[in-house]
């Protein structure tokens, strides 16, 4: 739907902060879900000292709590790296919008990084942005170790694609696609990320005050179709649907193992289990369902990790999350992640249906694609129980 934004996005970065009621809150794009063990380290340190573990979000970031100034700046300062995937660059430079991609694919790991070092800089790229890059190929780039399996992946089925990207790629046998909001254009090309670029460049130039391509009116979308269509071609055959809303796959997988730590929550305990794990040799990816995959993974990380993740495929914390909620909100009607985390205990909450829980109707972190919202409510506005279910399809728009 058409929508008038009379600001611009205020979404926290590494050096835009939100001031919230524990403190300042940053947040860090990885590119393509990639952080090294140096930039974990930072996170959690800084995470630790302010009180709060590192939290993972429905984009795939890294967020830090309770930064008072001088530490947020330092913490910034300190990831700073030459590396075209690095957190934070070496002159200082975030990625202005999340580019995430399928975290157990090599493949897409050098068209992520080529997007990310292109926007870097960038002021004309809302915050609100979110960019995806997918492996369909035959045969998906997995790990460079001889005894990795491959994982096959049909054009029917995906992973980011099903996370309400504004812009997704998907990487083809035969060159790369493009899906606005979800929806396949039919226009394909040969260079994914120049693909990736060129749509930003037309949304950008036809935006108007819109954050995300679904705010864009007939017109407007129109003319970002027309100003593609110059450097692609038309498909061939069928569309490409969007990938699950879910697509977790818990447990070890050959030598890739996804892990799920609670609430999207990495204590410092569990980053120190990651840290010896990437010491042995694994690489990680952060992914915008809020669970990690450990590329490379070492034998006995399973083990190494039991009691501070979620690894089995059929725990009941698959699928459950939920925004941060009181004390560390000031406008959260209650301790939201205290009552879910009952919910879970007691059985009533977990293992079917996606739900995010949250602490007033701004429903922030809502994860994308169909998701019941479980919202609280002012007790005098309901009798029966202070939540209400709400069902969404898509991200909430806010």
């Amino acid at each position: 739907m058409p929508r008038t934004r009379s600001r611009p996005d205020a979404c926290p970065g590494a050096w835009r902060r939100h001031d919230a009621a524990d403190g300042a809150l940053a947040r860090f794009r990885p590119v393509g879900g990639a952080t090294t063990a140096d930039e974990l380290r930072l996170l959690a340190g800084a995470a630790a000292a302010g009180g709060s573990p590192v939290e993972l979000t429905s984009r795939g970031s890294w967020q830090v709590r309770g930064l008072a100034g001088s530490t947020a700046d330092d913490l910034a300062d300190a990831l700073r790296s030459e590396r075209p995937d690095a957190l934070v660059d070496a002159q200082g430079r975030d990625v202005p919008c999340s580019v995430i991609a399928s975290p157990r694919s090599t493949r897409v790991d050098p068209v992520a990084a080529e997007v990310a070092a292109a926007l870097r800089g960038r002021t004309d790229v809302p915050g609100r942005l979110l960019i995806a890059i997918e492996d369909r190929s035959a045969v998906r780039g997995g790990s460079a170790r001889p005894d990795s399996v491959r994982v096959p992946l049909t054009r029917a089925v995906g992973d980011v694609s099903g996370q309400g990207a504004d812009v997704t790629v998907v990487l083809l046998d035969d060159g790369a696609a493009l899906l606005l909001d979800g929806v396949d254009t039919g226009l394909r090309a040969d260079d994914p990320a120049a693909l990736a670029l060129a749509a930003v460049d037309a949304f950008t130039a036809h935006r108007g005050s819109a954050w995300r391509v679904r705010e864009l009116d007939d017109a407007a979308r129109t003319a970002l179709l027309d100003a593609l269509r110059d450097r692609t071609t038309p498909a061939v055959g069928n569309p490409l649907e969007p990938g699950p809303a879910d697509p977790t796959r818990l447990g070890p997988d050959g030598t890739t193992l996804e892990v799920l730590p609670r609430l999207g929550e990495v204590d410092l305990p569990t980053a120190v289990a990651l840290l010896e794990l990437m010491g042995h040799g694994a690489t990680l990816r952060a992914t915008p369902w809020r669970t990690l995959v450990l590329r490379d993974a070492p034998d006995g990380a399973v083990e190494r990790l039991a009691g501070l993740v979620e690894t089995d495929p059929a725990s009941r914390w698959r699928g459950v999350s939920a925004c941060v909620g009181a004390p560390r909100c000031r406008k959260s009607l209650t301790d939201v992640r205290a009552d879910l985390a009952a919910a879970v205990a007691s059985g009533h909450v977990g293992g079917t249906v996606r739900q995010h829980w949250v602490g007033c109707g701004r429903a922030c972190g809502t994860p994308g694609g169909r998701v019941a919202v479980v919202e609280a409510v002012p007790p005098e506005t309901e009798t029966s129980g202070t939540y209400r279910t709400v069902v969404r399809s898509g991200k909430v728009s806010g």
